[in-house]
């Protein structure tokens, strides 16, 4: 696209979808039509090949792998203990701040 835009300014019009588009709105369009194909050539690979077994995903896949118990870990070892604790410093900084 940008090739045929440097070679032709007037294709700017296909490419940004209107005849009054601005070399800016060249950049976003050149970013959808990107968005588009990448989009369409995902979906095209995966209808054409053979999925993986679970059995080949386990420890790739969330829903495939076998979740470890919390049970026996110490609560400052806890992911949820620091989401809470980054959580509390977040709201008294904020607070500190205003």
């Amino acid at each position: 696209m940008w090739l045929w835009v440097y070679m032709s300014p007037g294709a700017l019009a296909y490419v940004a979808l209107s005849p009054h588009a601005r070399p800016m709105a060249e950049n976003m369009y050149r970013g959808l039509w990107s968005w588009i194909i990448c989009v369409a050539v995902t979906v095209a690979v995966s209808l054409v090949t053979v999925p993986k077994s679970d059995a080949e995903l386990v420890g790739l896949v969330y829903g495939c792998t076998p979740i470890p118990s919390e049970q026996d870990v110490a609560l400052w070892r806890r992911p949820i203990f620091w989401a809470y604790a980054v959580a509390i410093v977040f709201v008294a900084l904020n607070l500190y701040f205003w």
